[in-house]
């Protein structure tokens, strides 16, 4: 008898040229610390009266797709890969030598944007085009930051992949600040001049596309995946010292957030993840008041759109020039003799892909 252990498997990622093709050969391998994807299959069972108590006499195959949970250590270089599916739009600009800047905004319709992915499970290698980012979470408490990607694809074939794990700077709840201002420029100044963060003691933000694959007549794989709502939000926990959440919530104002991860050193700045919520409201604030701990105070809220900056933008800074499907911006910062003096400018709150972070 062989047994397996987990931690043989791995997963390969590619972005597809367009939904459900391309990218079949894996572009890079993430390091897991859990993930259930697998096959699902719905059978029809032929339950018909034929004279005697037995309910079924036999299936035939119904429906099927790739589904299941994908989580990874938060960093600064794999992240983009779940978080570009989940958003859909990301446009990158080299910002000096050897450092880039990528933008993620979201999506405004379908198709969305896919990946395929190279499950090996230690036994077999399989192949799911058309992987769907339906919900998409990051989250930290008083360890390491993860990121939980659930993913809907199509049914898997054959895959292949020849496993090149490479090692990223991962972040921890020590490298995060979160920055909240009753105005979206007020949160920036609060970030940019790094004044004012909120000592959070966990904190989660959920994306979710609200994905249905969608069948046709033909085939038992999902002839596509469509992305529905998109709804943005989370919690957090703080200790209860003073009324500002209490206020919030009963007066149901809209604030802004940036929630900051900073990384490891690269060239003259260092990795960072970037996530701005230009205007939130809290729907829910229980608060836990153990007798044997001390008084928290844990607020969920709801991401809301504004006219001008969208629901969420995240900025990632890393060594990576440019991710599958992107090409790079022409900037004269790429040299590596540029300044930096170009961060000093207000933090960018739009899309555009000028260095401000």
């Amino acid at each position: 008898m062989s047994v397996k252990i987990g931690r043989v498997g791995w997963l390969g990622v590619a972005v597809e040229t367009s939904a459900g093709s391309g990218g079949d050969t894996p572009v890079k391998y993430i390091p897991l610390t859990a993930q259930s994807f697998n096959n699902v299959i719905e059978v029809l069972d032929d339950e018909a009266a034929k004279g005697i108590r037995e309910r079924a006499w036999g299936s035939v195959t119904a429906r099927t797709r790739g589904e299941g949970d994908v989580t990874i250590l938060l960093d600064a270089e794999n992240a983009p890969y779940l978080l570009y599916a989940a958003l859909g739009n990301m446009s990158s600009q080299c910002v000096e030598g050897g450092i880039y800047q990528h933008i993620l905004t979201r999506k405004s319709g379908n198709p969305p944007r896919t990946l395929c992915f190279n499950v090996n499970d230690t036994v077999s290698t399989r192949k799911y085009h058309y992987a769907t980012a339906n919900t998409c979470e990051i989250s930290f408490t008083d360890g390491f930051a993860e990121l939980t990607a659930n993913i809907i694809s199509q049914a898997p074939s054959a895959g292949t992949g020849t496993l090149a794990i490479t090692e990223e700077n991962v972040l921890a709840f020590k490298d995060a600040k979160i920055y909240f201002g009753s105005t979206f420029s007020e949160a920036q100044n609060n970030y940019q001049n790094d004044t004012n963060g909120q000592a959070l003691s966990a904190f989660r933000l959920t994306i979710n596309n609200n994905a249905e694959a969608h069948y046709t007549a033909g085939s038992s794989s999902p002839n596509h995946i469509a992305i529905g709502q998109f709804e943005l939000g989370g919690d957090y926990t703080l200790f209860f010292e003073d009324t500002t959440e209490q206020s919030a919530h009963e007066d149901q104002t809209q604030r802004s957030m940036v929630v900051a991860f900073t990384g490891g050193t690269i060239g003259t700045t260092t990795e960072k993840i970037i996530i701005e919520i230009p205007k939130f409201h809290i729907t829910d604030r229980g608060i836990d008041t153990a007798p044997a701990g001390f008084v928290t105070e844990n607020p969920t809220f709801v991401g809301d759109y504004d006219s001008t900056y969208g629901s969420i933008v995240v900025k990632i800074v890393n060594q990576t020039q440019t991710y599958p499907g992107q090409t790079i911006s022409s900037s004269s910062s790429c040299s590596s003799s540029s300044s930096r003096s170009s961060s000093s400018s207000s933090f960018s709150s739009s899309s555009s892909s000028s260095w401000s972070c």
